[in-house]
């Protein structure tokens, strides 16, 4: 079958974004934000994005980080970064339970927003910030990058267009030994740790760009001793008819990748399915018997890039600023409050800690 590899498409790194300019300003010095500042300076050359300002705290983090990543402006403290006018946009990459209060701020600010998922850790906080970007005309968006790769749009194609028939069941898995020190972010309910809010937004998020809202579920989860979730399984029901089966762990290694059963096709995508470069159809024709004899193709639905992948979220961020868009049609408002919704009654559900209101 033919393999359809992307040569005629543009990736990450080899446009310019729209014609634009758009200056980068980014609130945190940790591990996420290092990734999301690595691709903005590997794009520079590329692309109109680029990181004109980095914030901390602690003012020799802010510098030893601009260093680092060549960014011209090191600002002591969020509120110096903010009040820059050679600004365009703000990505915030800090601990989960920053995430309210710092996009409120960038908001309050003037400032457009990508923030990382999951967006906050209440869904009284996630409406309150929608209404604050729409009053004031914003851009916002939560950082859900899977959405911008282009394997993951052809997918999400094939599936909409019905090409093999209905999916009627998936399997998405994400699971990996994390750092387990009852005092470290991972295990730390007040700072939005556990599986579900680490990695478990992935599959539960990708499975509703593909399949559509969940409308009914039932999970269950392991707990630790601070009372975070270190297994998770979700079974679930989308509004499309399909059922899922969504599983996320920060003590255990999975395969880390995503099924959807069609009528007449298997769509694989491998490791990583977060980021992927890959996806393969294997069409079996929709032959019955557990064996069928009829031959089954493949089809090869490839987008290898450079980098670490953040450069498909950063040019579809500054295309959407440069367009005068008020919120990204990968990744509306308000999917992001109805995931909000979702992971809150998932967290009631299994009885997982997280932060008072």
């Amino acid at each position: 079958m033919n393999a359809m590899n992307g040569k005629n498409r543009e990736s990450a790194g080899e446009k310019k974004t729209h014609g634009a300019r758009v200056r980068w300003g980014i609130l945190g010095t940790g591990k996420i934000a290092g990734k999301f500042a690595s691709e903005l300076k590997r794009l520079e050359a590329f692309q109109g994005s680029i990181a004109q300002a980095v914030a901390s705290r602690d003012p020799e983090r802010a510098r030893n980080f601009a260093r680092e990543h060549g960014i011209p402006h090191a600002c002591a403290g969020y509120d110096e970064l903010l009040e820059r006018q050679d600004v365009d946009v703000v990505y915030i990459g800090l601990v989960n339970s920053q995430h309210y209060p710092a996009c409120k701020q960038a908001l309050l600010a003037g400032k457009p927003v990508l923030c990382e998922k999951p967006f906050t850790l209440h869904p009284e906080e996630t409406r309150e910030l929608i209404t604050l970007s729409r009053e004031r005309g914003l851009f916002l968006m939560e950082g859900l990058w899977s959405r911008c790769f282009p394997v993951i749009g052809e997918v999400r194609d094939i599936v909409r267009d019905r090409e093999y028939g209905a999916v009627t069941q998936a399997e998405m898995d994400f699971g990996f030994v994390g750092n387990l020190n009852p005092q470290g972010r991972l295990m730390d309910p007040h700072l939005g740790g556990g599986a579900l809010n680490d990695v478990g937004i992935y599959p539960l998020t990708l499975s509703q760009f593909f399949l559509g809202k969940i409308v009914d579920f039932q999970a269950m989860a392991s707990l630790s001793s601070t009372g975070v979730d270190t297994r998770i399984l979700i079974n679930a029901r989308h509004e499309s008819g399909a059922l899922s089966r969504l599983a996320a762990s920060i003590d255990t290694v999975t395969q880390k990748e995503a099924y959807l059963f069609a009528e007449r096709a298997t769509i694989h995508i491998p490791c990583p399915f977060w980021k992927a470069p890959l996806a393969l159809c294997r069409i079996h024709g929709g032959k019955e018997g557990s064996q069928p004899t009829s031959e089954v193709l493949e089809k090869r639905i490839e987008h290898p890039y450079e980098g670490n992948g953040f450069g498909f979220e950063i040019d579809h961020v500054a295309g959407c600023i440069a367009s005068g868009l008020k919120e990204s049609p990968l990744m509306p408002l308000e999917e992001t409050l109805q995931t909000a919704v979702l992971m809150e009654k998932i967290r009631r559900e299994c009885g997982i800690s997280s932060p008072d209101f």
